[in-house]
Order: C-alpha cells, then sequence, then structure tokens
C-alpha cells in the first residue's frame, strides 16, 4: 500500500492563507480537500488497509488450500548397460595335459535289431513203409536170355506224341508163383519192374475235349489204370480211375479203352499180363 503525502509549495501571487496546512490534508483519499476530521482519515485508512490484507491473506489460503493436480508418473526409461566380461585365465598346464592325454569317448549308436528270417516249419510225411512180396526163387534155367530182357524196365514207352506219353506209376503182383497167373484175374498181373520187355503203344486215341469242360474252361489230369492182357489189349473192366477230374474222366476213360499195346514179356520171353498207369493231360492251350 503506497500513501502520497503531497506537499503543495505556494506559488507567487497566491495568499497562504487560504490554503488548508499540509498536515490538515494528509490521508485524504477518495474525498474532498475540505471537511472531515484528522480521527475519520485515521479510521478510514486503517479499515482500507486491513480490508486489503485480508484479501490477500484469503488469496492466499485459498491457493494453500487448492489440491495440487497430481502429475502423472512417467516411466523411467532403461538404461541400457553394456557388461565387458574379462576373459577366462588360461589353463594350468596339469589340466591341459590331463585333457590331452585322457581320449575322447564316442557315443555308441543304438543296434538296430536285425529281423531273423522266418522260415516255414516242414512237417515230415510219414511214409508207410512198403511190404515187401515175397516171390519164391525161380528155378534155374540153363539158356542165358538176352541183357536186354534181364534188365527190368521202369517205364512204358509211347511211339506216338500226344496225350499221355509217360507212365505215372505200376501196381501189381504175382498169383500163385507163376508169372502171368490164372487168365482173366486182376490179382495175376505183373508190375513193369518185374518184365523183362514193358509193351509198346502200337495204336493211341487221343480223347475228346468234352465241349462243357471246354465252355467253362476245366483243365487237369486224368490217371487211368489199366491192366494190359497178353493179345495187347486192355481188359474189359480192368479200368479205373486213379487221379480224377470229374468233367473229364469219362473223356479219358474212353480214349484208353481203345489203344492197343505190343504184349509185355517176362523174363523166360513169354508175353505176361501187366498193370500200367496212364496219364491223360487235358489243356486248353
Amino acid at each position: 500500500m503506497i500513501l502520497n503525502f503531497p506537499i503543495e509549495m505556494p506559488t507567487p501571487g497566491t495568499d497562504s492563507t487560504s490554503a488548508p496546512p499540509v498536515r490538515e490534508r494528509l490521508f485524504r483519499m477518495g474525498e474532498a480537500s475540505w471537511g472531515g476530521g484528522e480521527r475519520e482519515r485515521w479510521v478510514r485508512a486503517l479499515l482500507l488497509a486491513m480490508l486489503v490484507h485480508g484479501g490477500i491473506a484469503g488469496v492466499t489460503a485459498v491457493g494453500l488450500t487448492r489440491p495440487s493436480t497430481p502429475r502423472e508418473a512417467t516411466p523411467e526409461e532403461p538404461e541400457l548397460v553394456f557388461m565387458h566380461f574379462a576373459p577366462p585365465p588360461p589353463p594350468a598346464a596339469s589340466a591341459t595335459a590331463t585333457r590331452a592325454v585322457q581320449p575322447e569317448r564316442v557315443k555308441s549308436r543304438p543296434r538296430t535289431p536285425t529281423p531273423r528270417p522266418v522260415f516255414p516249419r516242414v512237417i515230415p510225411q510219414e511214409t508207410l513203409p512198403e511190404k515187401p512180396v515175397e516171390t519164391p526163387p525161380e528155378p534155374a534155367v540153363s539158356e542165358p536170355e538176352p541183357a536186354a530182357e534181364q534188365a527190368p524196365a521202369q517205364e512204358l514207352a509211347m511211339d506216338s506224341a500226344g496225350v499221355g506219353n509217360t507212365v505215372a506209376g505200376v501196381l501189381g503182383g504175382v498169383l500163385e508163383g507163376r508169372e502171368g497167373g490164372l487168365v482173366g484175374a486182376t490179382g495175376g498181373a505183373l508190375e513193369l519192374k518185374q518184365v523183362a520187355s514193358a509193351p509198346r503203344v502200337l495204336q493211341q486215341v487221343k480223347p475228346q475235349y468234352p465241349r462243357s469242360a471246354r465252355s467253362d474252361g476245366i483243365e487237369g489230369l486224368v490217371l487211368v489204370r489199366v491192366i494190359i492182357g497178353v493179345d495187347g489189349r486192355i481188359e474189359p473192366g480192368s479200368t479205373r480211375v486213379v487221379r480224377s477230374v470229374p468233367a473229364l474222366d469219362a473223356a479219358a476213360v474212353s480214349a484208353v479203352s481203345q489203344w492197343s499195346f505190343s504184349p509185355a514179356l517176362g523174363r523166360q520171353g513169354r508175353p505176361v499180363r501187366v498193370i500200367v498207369e496212364i496219364p491223360v493231360q487235358f489243356s486248353l492251350k
């Protein structure tokens, strides 16, 4: 607060008695220069000073009591730190020598098991022992037989090519110890290995392929057992199918029954009856 105390100097030509003294005009603020007592002026000045000081104090108090706005916390940026590691100290001489002496262990790879081969189990087939045929000794013959007749024939020779040109097997026997046995008896026929000369094919009839079997694509081997008589012909009623193909059996029997052979010769050079098995093959190729 600034209080002005104007001091007026008397100008020449004016009356000094007309102007009030300076002390009377002190603290005259906001009123005429003339009138009012000095006490009243002091009171007004005091009130004005109190108002001014009170306003200042109020403004200060309001400013102090106003809550301060919290500043937003700024996240601190991470500091970038560079770290330098010191190099490791050199290894001792003893440790280096120990490591050099110890060999490195080689990791062994796991062995893959090798599968063992599996072989099918073979079941041995039981073979029945053949019963030897008791043959009484033959009387000695003074005249020696030819060498060709002494060797037993093992198979039936087929002169003409075609169906059934080999013999699959032979069965037979000797009746009452005589070659040939009784005429017309099945048991009197011999085996091929018991004769000196095997029969040979003179006439061969090829079988007729059945139409039903041909249309159905049926193929196979029919094995026919027959008895060749002393005249070289197949004895009636002696044919028997050993290995059967139902659709082809009748054709095979019909064809084989018409074959003719040279008679088999015994060890004494006489014709004998012999049992043979003739295979007849049917093929569409």
